[in-house]
């Protein structure tokens, strides 16, 4: 790695670099943090409208995630919308078998009635 000259000599006042903090917005943290606890709470909770919640906070928070942070840890952000998805998933899981062997089970009387 090349080495990097200081950009001024600190001993002469003309030459000081002001320290500049960062400026990063925190609207993604926020959401990353919502999107998380809400798929947590929808996932204890089997309730849908957290689990919605869930959905709506993790898909802000990819989509108002910036380019250079990113690169750092961008895969965090996708992971909150696997783990809403997953709560939907778990939520509707009960409604979703009982359509299906409600289904399963009027056909299997249906063939058993006929013999």
């Amino acid at each position: 790695m090349p080495r990097r000259e200081f950009p001024g000599d600190p001993r002469r006042d003309a030459d000081v670099v002001p320290y500049q903090p960062a400026v990063s917005s925190s609207e993604g943290s926020v959401y990353y943090l919502v999107s998380f606890a809400s798929a947590m709470g929808a996932l204890f909770l089997k309730s849908k409208w957290i689990g919605w919640v869930a959905l709506y906070a993790s898909l802000l928070s990819v989509f108002s995630d910036r380019a250079s942070a990113s690169a750092s840890g961008g895969s965090s952000r996708f992971s909150t919308v696997t783990l809403a998805l997953t709560s939907l998933t778990m939520t509707y899981m009960p409604e979703l078998l009982a359509l299906l062997k409600i289904g399963g089970a009027a056909g299997g009387s249906a063939g058993g009635a006929a013999q």
